[in-house]
Formats: C-alpha cells, sequence, structure tokens
C-alpha cells in the first residue's frame, strides 16, 4: 500500500518527465516473452478485460463483427467471446508467434469458429476487411506503435473503416506516466507474480504510451467528429476512448461470469476511476 501511495503522489505532483521511448522491437517475437504475455492473460489481466469487454458490450448490437487491432495472442477476444457469444471477432496482429499461440489455445477453448487471428499491419489493414464491421478495437496496442506517424496511419485506418460502415470505435490503452520512477514501480505492485519479461515489457510499454492529450487530439484529427475521451482518475496512468456505432441495432444479452473474490474487487477498483464508461450488463 505505502508502494502505491508513493506512485500516486508523484505522479499527481510531478511536472511531465519521461520522454516517450517506443518499444525496443516494433513485434514481439520472441518466445518468451509471448509465453509470459499470454500467461499473464489467465489471472491477472482478468479485471481489465472485464471492463473493456462490458464497455464494448454496450457499444456493439446483437450478432455483430468486432475487428480488434493488436489482439497478441487473443487472450482478451477469447474473454470477449464467452460473454458475447453472438459476436464474429477479427484480431490482428503483426507478430507470427502471437497468432499462432492464440490459434492453439482458441482451438483448445473451443472458439476457433468464432475467433479468427491473422497476421496483420494496424497501420495497413482496412482494405482487407469484410464489408460488415460494427466495431473497430484496440485495447493496449496502440503504445506498440513506434512514432507519431504511424499512429496517424492506424487512426486514418480506424476512421476509413468508420466512414465505410458506420461502426463504433473503442479504443484503451496506457497514459505515459510523469515521473521517471512509475514504470519501473507500477509492474511491481499490479503484477509482482508475473515473469520478468512481462515485467520489463510493462516499464517499455508505460515508457511507449501516448500523453492523454496527444492521443485524444490524434483521435479527433483522424475522425473529424467529436470523440468520447476519459481519463482514468487518481491513478491516472489509463485512457479510454470512443464513438457509439452511427446505427446501434438491436441489444444482445450478456453471458458473461460473475467475477469472485480479489478479481471481483480489482474490477471494481478498476470500473471506480472511470466515470462515465459504460458498464452494465
Amino acid at each position: 500500500m505505502s508502494s502505491l501511495l508513493g506512485m500516486l503522489v508523484k505522479e499527481w505532483f510531478s511536472a511531465p518527465q519521461v520522454q516517450r521511448r517506443p518499444e525496443p522491437a516494433a513485434v514481439m517475437d520472441d518466445e518468451a516473452n509471448v509465453e509470459a504475455f499470454h500467461g499473464q492473460g489467465e489471472g491477472p489481466l482478468i479485471p481489465v478485460y472485464h471492463f473493456n469487454a462490458l464497455a464494448m458490450h454496450a457499444l456493439l448490437p446483437e450478432g455483430g463483427t468486432v475487428v480488434d487491432l493488436g489482439s497478441g495472442s487473443g487472450q482478451y477476444l477469447g474473454y470477449l467471446a464467452n460473454c458475447r457469444p453472438d459476436l464474429n471477432i477479427i484480431g490482428i496482429d503483426l507478430s507470427a508467434p502471437m497468432v499462432a499461440t492464440g490459434r492453439r489455445a482458441l482451438t483448445a477453448r473451443g472458439l476457433a469458429e468464432r475467433v479468427s487471428l491473422v497476421e496483420g499491419d494496424m497501420t495497413d489493414f482496412a482494405a482487407q476487411l469484410p464489408a460488415k464491421v460494427d466495431m473497430v478495437s484496440t485495447i493496449f496496442a496502440l503504445h506498440h506503435l513506434p512514432s507519431a506517424a504511424h499512429l496517424a496511419a492506424c487512426l486514418a485506418q480506424m476512421a476509413a473503416v468508420r466512414k465505410a460502415t458506420g461502426c463504433a470505435v473503442w479504443v484503451f490503452d496506457h497514459v505515459r506516466p510523469n515521473h521517471p520512477a512509475t514504470p519501473e514501480v507500477f509492474p511491481r505492485i499490479f503484477t509482482p507474480t508475473a515473469a520478468r519479461e512481462f515485467q520489463l515489457d510493462s516499464q517499455n510499454s508505460l515508457i511507449a504510451s501516448w500523453g492523454f492529450d496527444e492521443l485524444s487530439q490524434a483521435l479527433e484529427s483522424a475522425f473529424g467528429e467529436a470523440v468520447v475521451h476519459r481519463r482514468s482518475r487518481l491513478l491516472r496512468l489509463y485512457q479510454c476512448h470512443w464513438l457509439p456505432a452511427r446505427d446501434q441495432g438491436s441489444k444482445a444479452r450478456w453471458q458473461g461470469a460473475e467475477l469472485a473474490g480479489a478479481t471481483r474487487k480489482d474490477y471494481r477498483s478498476l470500473a471506480g476511476i472511470f466515470p462515465g464508461v459504460p458498464q452494465s450488463a
């Protein structure tokens, strides 16, 4: 608790001191890193998955098609598919080992018919999509883009899909910290039992993240319309942005399992620092 309070105080009262540094590798294809990343999706990230799944549920019609960018091994997409069995989900990731790992896991869980993972570039994907898309999403992925030019290219592709289909848009990611100690302290507090590779990746991800104003302005510029922006309160290291679909469609039933114990507590803490983000099943 003292470490968390110390980090929060430093973040709140420090001027921005962390200069953005792109991830050491644009593509996560090291086998140890892939396995570490995939393994964390089975536990510590469930509260984050639940939060995002509920928010996307509020924006998605029954029988909708989701295109998710930078989906890694598809752990989150599998979670979303279980909560919304009516959805068809396409995950796009540049890493061949991530896609291969995810395909094996989704097949083992009986989800491969509804969740497909494909190799692809999130800065050049719009022309390869089906005619019907109900949402384009990206979760913990935009910080992997190496430069502002790559970010602009990705958002331009997302905007092109929205223009063609009227789909909803959902974006969730870290906010780059203010204090230089935060990237090292954050994973020790929130994922203390994670593999060293995952903790190092978490540090690098925080440093590579876009500032809240940076990403908000880039989204407004790309979409040419008012996007809803939210930055988490108190723990100001998360951000989300969204646009509802132009035609919302009929509402589907949420079928996600109830959370329990520490996972439920962690989810409620996350939802509590994001006022105004849809979280009703």
